[in-house]
């Protein structure tokens, strides 16, 4: 080779490398470059958040760490006010004296049926910000999302809440303890009472309920009609002012599957089931006296430090009923987010903080340091929740926790639903007995509206 190619060699050596280098640094600062533009677009002052959570809970402690760190970056102070669970009422009260935060988060259904009332909007529309630029350098905030979990509220073709964590509900049991009795997950519902039945034999009560909690009852049923009328059917009859709807066959059959594993059918919950205190039943699941609790996806983290090393967290949806509507497809959405009140005094600065929660760095350190799952679609699974990933990624639909039911129609769950449920799943009246029950309360109760 002669000198000049030599030389011409290195030459084009030194170009390629050159632009491979800034190839790599430009994807890198594409996303940094993204993350300040969506942070720093004249927002100043500070931001009030009011919480859900208390003071000391992991999801406390995660918000407050990404408040000190969009302040590093922005200069926008988050001042958080730890509420608690009846968040709502603080925030109602503030509304109505127009002293209104700037961001209120709860689980979404309740902030709906709170802050959407009636027909009354308390909370600005976040359909443009969902627009907007992602904060990794995504087209979109919306690009981010399951766009079906988002649009799960939407309201006049417009969205109001953005997510941050995703719950669901099913079944939850020790692999270890399946496995050593030769039981696979089932998928339909003729297996999982084949699997009950070699609990039973094996001395293990197939299910644990704490029977105190109705909202913990009320799972059975829900989910019977979700599988076998399919989403919207029990929303549907809780708000029949006629009570016609609870004449569908289908009603009846959700309530003879309950009744099949109540204490006067088969007998598959634990001992003195109906009268067990929370968390007794729970506890004793998790020390392996029972086989699989129906619960939402909180339940392992609750659990897990009574349940052992050699417990391993497995999760199977409720079977799909032979035959009928509902597949396990139809996955549940229960989700926790944030909304902006309409009066809010600084909503820019709220956006910039809403997109800075769900960065990819921010979605992880939620699911690694509080053991939820994400609502970013494309965040890691906590370890002790992984069974759930397959199921949420290849669902076809999601439908809201009970149904909706509970969330809009919440005097009618508590003052109707709940009392018949309990009777029913305690074994104390016949699905024939439920239904007439529910049925004449619910004309009863529409008629006292």
């Amino acid at each position: 080779m002669s000198k000049f190619n030599k030389i011409l060699s290195l030459i084009l050596v030194v170009s390629i490398t050159l632009v491979l280098v800034s190839g790599c640094s430009s994807k890198k600062s594409v996303t940094e470059e993204s993350n300040k533009e969506s942070n720093s677009q004249k927002i100043s002052g500070k931001i009030n958040y009011v919480s859900m959570w208390n003071e000391g809970e992991p999801q406390a402690d995660t918000l407050k760490s990404y408040g000190e760190a969009f302040e590093k970056e922005t200069g926008v102070k988050v001042e958080f006010e730890f509420a608690g669970r009846d968040v709502l009422t603080k925030i109602r009260s503030r509304l109505l004296m127009k002293d209104a935060p700037d961001l209120v988060d709860q689980d979404l259904s309740e902030l709906n049926g709170s802050l959407m009332k009636d027909g009354e909007v308390m909370i600005m529309p976040l359909t443009d910000f969902f627009k907007s630029k992602g904060p990794d350098g995504q087209g979109t905030m919306m690009d981010i999302f399951n766009e079906n979990i988002v649009k799960l509220y939407e309201h006049d073709k417009e969205l109001y809440y953005m997510p941050y964590s995703y719950i669901t509900s099913g079944f939850f049991y020790d692999k270890n303890l399946f496995e050593k009795n030769g039981i696979k997950v089932p998928t339909t519902w003729s297996e999982f009472i084949d699997n009950n039945e070699k609990l039973i034999e094996a001395g293990i009560a197939p299910l644990a309920l704490d029977g105190n909690i109705s909202f913990y009852n009320a799972y059975y049923y829900y989910w019977a009609t979700i599988r076998i009328l399919g989403k919207g059917a029990l929303f549907e009859a809780a708000g029949d002012k006629t009570g016609k709807a609870w004449d569908n066959e289908g009603f009846l059959k959700a309530a003879k599957v309950v009744y099949e594993l109540s204490k006067s059918g088969k007998n598959y919950f634990q001992d003195g089931y109906e009268g067990s205190n929370y968390p007794a039943g729970q506890s004793d699941w998790a020390l392996g006296k029972s086989g699989s609790i129906l619960c939402g996806s909180w339940i392992p983290v609750e659990t897990k430090d009574i349940s052992g090393e050699n417990f391993d967290y497995g999760f199977f949806p409720f079977p799909n009923i032979e035959g009928e509507k509902g597949d396990v497809t139809d996955v549940e959405a229960y989700l926790i987010g944030c909304a902006i009140p309409k009066d809010a005094p600084n909503p820019e600065a709220a956006k910039a903080f809403l997109r800075f929660m769900v960065r990819t760095d921010n979605a992880e350190a939620y699911a690694k340091d509080t053991l939820n799952i994400s609502a970013r679609s494309d965040a890691v699974y906590p370890e002790i929740l992984s069974d759930i990933k397959p199921f949420v990624r290849g669902a076809e639909q999601f439908h809201l926790s009970y149904d909706g039911a509970m969330a809009q129609y919440s005097e009618w769950f508590a003052n109707v639903f709940y009392p018949a449920d309990n009777e029913l799943i305690f074994g104390q009246i016949t699905p024939e007995e439920f239904i007439k029950q529910v049925k004449e309360n619910t004309v009863e109760y529409w008629k006292s509206k």
